[in-house]
């Protein structure tokens, strides 16, 4: 089966649409996460790349109008909708040129610094969507992988763990293994101050069943939302079932080449 097989291409940009490509070098340049810069841009052109198909679907959401609109579809937002535009940033890197984006990747620094995080590795979550006062989006974005698994004996954890207001069982947290999530947990509440705050998993149905779901619940579990703050899982299959109802061929297409069957999205 051709989808069993990774193609890598010299050119990154090959491994997308040409009507996806306009930004996408330029922002994988300048992802929050130095140290990692090289090595993202040369998986950029894999086709089982994770960022890659993060950059064709979010870019064509936010570029066609339709990033709040499917946000709503899939309940991560109130069907209100909001009085600001959506700000996005992939990688911490604003797409397109807004003030707001500028300011939301200087004030990303900030607790990542504050946190002792190394100043060329940064915390750089998938995707953040800025809604104003509708509230903050942090997305952990999965593909062919799981959710990393680190043991609580990882020095890691240490820097997210005390961290004032956070109402979280750290233990259990730490138990879970879900470093990457508990760390866009730690940074989202930081960021989100007192508006609506959701965390989601993005990622193939695999993802919440089975040892791996139970992983995750577990993790979900130790969170202690409030009115303020939730976690969502989302499946692929949920997501671009929205997305491509009125979607155009090419990302149709593209799509259905990183996927079996665009509605399972196994």
């Amino acid at each position: 089966h051709s989808r069993d097989v990774t193609f890598i291409y010299r050119d990154p940009l090959e491994n997308i649409p040409i009507e996806s490509r306009e930004g996408a070098i330029d922002a994988l340049s300048r992802s929050l996460n130095v140290r990692s810069r090289q090595s993202k841009r040369s998986r950029f052109g894999f086709t089982t790349s994770e960022d890659a198909l993060t950059w064709v679907v979010f870019t064509y959401l936010l570029r066609s109008g339709q990033l709040v609109a499917a946000l709503q579809r899939i309940e991560l937002i109130a069907e209100k909708k909001p009085t600001t535009a959506p700000v996005l940033l992939l990688w911490g890197v604003p797409i397109g040129t807004t003030t707001r984006g500028i300011e939301l990747r200087s004030q990303l620094r900030t607790p990542c610094a504050s946190l002792k995080e190394d100043p060329t590795s940064f915390s750089e979550p998938d995707v953040i969507i800025d809604l104003g006062e509708a509230g903050l989006v942090f997305i952990e974005v999965k593909y062919r992988s799981g959710n990393d698994q680190k043991l609580d004996s990882y020095l890691g954890w240490s820097r997210y763990e005390s961290a004032a207001g956070m109402t979280w069982r750290f233990d259990e947290v730490k138990a879970s293994g879900c470093y990457e999530l508990a760390r866009n947990w730690r940074l989202l509440k930081g960021l989100a101050n007192d508006r609506p705050a959701t965390l989601v998993n993005l990622g193939p149905a695999k993802l919440f069943s089975g040892a791996e779901g139970e992983r995750l619940n577990r993790f979900i579990n130790a969170l202690s939302p409030d009115e303020h703050s939730q976690f969502k899982k989302v499946g692929w299959s949920d997501l671009l079932e929205v997305v491509l109802t009125t979607a155009p061929n090419w990302i149709i297409q593209y799509c259905e080449s990183r996927f079996d069957a665009v509605t399972q999205a196994q």
